[in-house]
């Protein structure tokens, strides 16, 4: 029941963060704007092209005064703009094309799935247009292929990489497929009647080039070359075909790069892209005689979500629904009511999505007792469209624009006030919890610490009925408030943490034992990992200090065990030195990564030959098998171009199966614990192997035989002592500081393991290669589940060799656990004050990637002390010679204060 409320509470906890910061503020429900054909003006142009340039920066485009787009500073020369738009970090592609057409930007929720897939549904220019086709790679396509269309599907023609016959060759896949469709008569035809009509041309080979060359190589500027040549080639075979005037042409990018072939960040060199615009309705900027390229700081900027609504208003659409952002005035070469008109149709668009939040929350009870954005409100709304009718019936075109941007920059405060209204309430409900649930476990913690168990207090009390009471209450003030199910559901949270908490209260004697020594104990080893782990990065220095201090004692009595077990711990951490602190880390090690995982396989298999394991012959086979299988299918994945054969798969996942089913099959013929942790051990670590990709198994390999023999050491060098009184709160604290210091262990191993094992906190990610030898084709939950059975395993191992090898952690598992949650929630709690929803995307990541792993750990501790229960179960301990010694109070205080 206990690691039942364990499970639930942490998922809780976990929910709380995500529903803090990464709701969804996407709107649903909205309804278009007018076209302006409807407003009754003519747009500009009936069509438009965009040409999407991944990864291409301002800096490289504008360099050298344009004489590396030659063909496009021809184009320069007799109409068109050029202009810098800015992008907001994370500086993805993902979020850019969004920020392009949808006009805002990624919702904080897109964090969650790593900016690639759709957390919600959205409006675009692609939907308002109702004629669109576009000739992009198939990660592009799914952004925008599976949001509703009203009845107009998007036509998109898609390729993958691996698809094309030669690399870098994406641009001109695009190219081509571009103009086999334009020199078709039919499609001529069709697209000549559909008005407005929207065309995407999507060039990757930029992104590729560089990161493969990086931005200032000679190889990234042949490639803008033959990139820019295209872009004026496809230009005028449009101008060709339709032969009209009445198209408009944009090429821009989703985000830039800097100097070393990276983005996701917020530099210069990421943030600032291009913008390049000519053709029908694109009003042409002041230039010099020789049409020179603007440079700083006279060149014109407009963010990147400000595209959406101007290339709207070029074809005479209104902005999409969910826009965000204000379209930039003087771009467009049309009349002031056109623009004005166009500017009234972005404000009414923002204003709609402010109405439906204002008007959510008057509806509330308690509204004019609560804080409101004052600024903007329903009587303002609807006082806004007459007055701009008022005005540009009078002719006041530039009054009605002022009062325009003046209204659409309070919509734009009011949605962001709103979205935001229930985060500090959120933060306050969470912490309470967090606190709850540590009163909670500590309470657990006493009751398990002392000799004599005192009966819990449980439910049916007159404490529980007032809280219940107290719920229903909040419970219905909240329903009144109209707050969001899933806000309500963990503001109320804490009342029900305090049910359960005053539920294990005890009937008689102190609520916790020793809080001051808890407190300690807690805070210590949180503060001393999370800075270690996380912030400095030393975490093989706090691993050194902590295995030493752990077995001081038998440095006293120098074995050869205890030299082996030296060189191992200093192995270790100089394997964490150099991951945590030194740049690409073992990969600086001059062995390809198949060399080492090879090396790591024979070692699995010649381990336990050197450890004098016995295992049965079938054990010993199945094992052998599965890494040459292993070993076979790495070897395929890399000359046949990530193809595996299918008796691989067959072979990896029958043993996967074998791995976990043979432990139970074998355990009568293992009785003795021992014996069955070394059947664990061997097969975890084949599962292991076939999960990895480089360092990661040979890494765990060492952790684990560390851990074994360290654990030796301290067993072997403990003094135990029968003595003839023994004080209960004296007792009591000895084995409370071995709860926590045994819960501090298995968090320390479980982050020593982690990092070794590969997973780097920063670009966290489910990758195909972790499922290579298990599954062809990329999936999330495949690749995902498998991931995260890689980072069990070493935790696993480590538990069944504490519950195998020690008596007393198979006796009090539950307390140490206790233990190990209440430091890891520590961590969790003070990380959950630091979590980044907006920004780079690597802060993004690694603020979310840490404070998950807090949480994480505590399921993957939880369940691999159910699995090492199960594993072992039915096992006897070998019981070690005990030196019996009869010692005094005195002495006996001395050993429990150094233990």
């Amino acid at each position: 029941m206990w690691k039942l409320q364990a499970l639930v509470v942490h998922i809780l906890l976990m929910g709380s963060i995500l529903s803090t910061y990464f709701q969804p503020t996407i709107l649903p429900n909205l309804v278009p704007q007018k076209t302006m054909s409807e407003m009754g003006l003519e747009p500009p142009a009936n069509r438009l092209v965009v040409f999407v340039t991944d990864g291409l920066r301002a800096a490289s485009f504008l360099a050298n005064n344009g004489s590396d787009v030659p063909d496009l500073k021809d184009i320069y020369r007799k109409q068109g703009r050029i202009g810098i738009s800015r992008t907001c970090a994370p500086t993805m592609t993902r979020p850019g094309h969004i920020a392009i057409f949808g006009g805002f930007n990624e919702d904080p929720a897109a964090a969650l799935v790593n900016f690639r897939y759709n957390p919600s549904d959205f409006d675009t220019v692609f939907n308002r247009s109702r004629h669109m086709i576009g000739w992009a790679h198939r990660y592009i396509v799914d952004y925008f292929n599976t949001l509703p269309h009203g009845g107009a599907p998007l036509r998109f023609d898609s390729y993958m990489e691996r698809e094309l016959p030669k690399k870098l060759s994406c641009d001109k896949w695009a190219f081509d497929k571009v103009a086999n469709f334009l020199t078709n008569g039919d499609n001529v035809r069709e697209w000549r009647n559909y008005k407005p009509s929207v065309f995407l041309v999507y060039l990757a080979d930029m992104d590729i080039a560089g990161h493969r060359f990086r931005p200032l190589s000679e190889e990234f500027f042949k490639r803008l070359q033959h990139t820019q040549r295209g872009i004026r080639n496809t230009y005028e075979l449009f101008e060709r075909v339709f032969n009209d005037s009445r198209t408009a042409y944009l090429m821009t990018s989703d985000h830039g790069m800097n100097n070393e072939g990276f983005h996701g960040g917020g530099s210069s060199f990421e943030v600032e892209i291009p913008l390049f615009m000519w053709g029908a309705g694109v009003r042409r900027e002041e230039i010099d005689l020789e049409a020179n390229f603007p440079r700083k700081p006279n060149i014109s900027q407009v963010d990147q979500s400000q595209l959406a609504p101007l290339m709207s208003a070029l074809i005479g659409l209104p902005p999409p629904m969910n826009n965000l952002a204000m379209m930039p005035v003087g771009y467009l070469n049309v009349s002031d009511e056109y623009e004005a008109v166009a500017l009234h149709l972005n404000v009414l668009q923002l204003l709609s999505q402010a109405q439906i939040l204002i008007r959510r929350h008057e509806k509330a009870m308690f509204y004019k007792w609560l804080p409101k954005f004052k600024e903007l409100h329903l009587d303002l709304i609807d006082q806004y469209a007459p007055q701009f009718d008022f005005l540009k019936a009078e002719g006041n075109l530039t009054e009605a624009m002022e009062m325009c941007q003046e209204f659409g920059k309070l919509a734009k405060q009011c949605l962001e006030y709103y979205h935001e209204y229930y985060q500090i309430p959120l933060i306050v409900s969470t912490s309470l919890s967090y606190l709850i649930w540590f009163y909670c476990l500590l309470l657990q913690l006493t009751r398990l610490s002392k000799k004599e168990k005192v009966p819990r207090r449980g439910y049916m009390t007159f404490s529980t009925l007032i809280l219940v009471m107290i719920g229903i209450l909040v419970i219905t003030m909240l329903e009144l408030q109209n707050v969001p199910h899933i806000t309500a559901f963990y503001l109320i949270l804490p009342v029900g943490m305090l049910i359960m908490a005053q539920a294990e209260r005890p009937v008689k004697g102190y609520w916790i034992l020793h809080p001051l020594w808890n407190f300690g104990f807690i805070l210590l080893p949180a503060v001393l990992m999370m800075s270690m782990a996380f912030i400095i990065k030393h975490l093989w220095m706090l691993y050194g200090i902590s295995v030493l201090l752990n077995n001081r004692r038998a440095l006293r009595k120098p074995s050869m065990k205890l030299f082996i077990w030296l060189c191992l711990a200093l192995l270790v951490a100089i394997m964490l030195f150099v991951e945590q602190r030194i740049r690409k880390g073992l990969r600086n090690v001059p062995l390809k990564d198949f060399h080492v995982l090879y090396i790591s396989m024979v070692l699995a298999i010649i381990r336990p030959l050197i450890l004098g394991h016995r295992h049965d012959l079938r054990v010993w086979t199945f094992n052998t098998v599965a890494m040459l299988a292993g070993a076979y299918g790495v070897y395929q994945y890399m000359v046949y171009e990530e193809s595996v054969s299918p008796y691989v798969y067959a072979v990896t996942w029958s043993f996967l199966f074998f791995a976990f089913l043979s432990i139970a099959y074998f355990a009568k013929s293992l009785p003795e614990a021992r014996k069955r942790l070394q059947l664990i051990t061997i097969n975890m670590v084949t599962v292991l192997s076939l999960l990895t990709n480089s360092w990661s198994c040979l890494n765990v390999q060492i952790v684990i035989t560390e851990f074994i023999f360290g654990l030796e050491v301290y067993e072997q060098s403990k003094r135990t002592k029968e003595t003839e009184v023994v004080e209960d709160e004296r007792k009591s604290l000895k084995n409370l500081k071995d709860f926590y210091r045994y819960g501090y262990m298995i968090l320390l191993y479980f982050f020593v393991a982690f990092f070794l094992a590969g997973h780097w906190l920063s670009s966290f990610l489910f990758k195909s290669t972790a499922a290579r030898l298990f599954y062809p084709h990329f999936s999330l939950y495949i690749a995902g589940s498998l991931v995260m059975l890689k980072i069990l395993l070493p935790s696993l191992i480590c538990i069944c060799v504490l519950y195998a090898m020690v008596p007393f952690v198979r006796k009090n598992s539950r307390s140490i656990l206790i233990c190990a949650f209440l430091i890891s929630d520590a961590m969790g709690l003070y990380k959950y004050y630091f979590v980044r929803n907006r920004g780079s995307w690597k802060r993004i990541r690694t603020c979310l990637d840490q404070i998950l792993l807090t949480h994480a750990v505590n399921f993957m501790l939880l369940g691999g002390l159910c699995l090492a229960k199960i594993f072992l179960c039915n096992t006897t301990m070998e019981k070690p010679e005990r030196k019996r010694t009869r010692t005094s109070r005195s002495t006996l205080a001395a050993d429990e204060t150094e233990a």
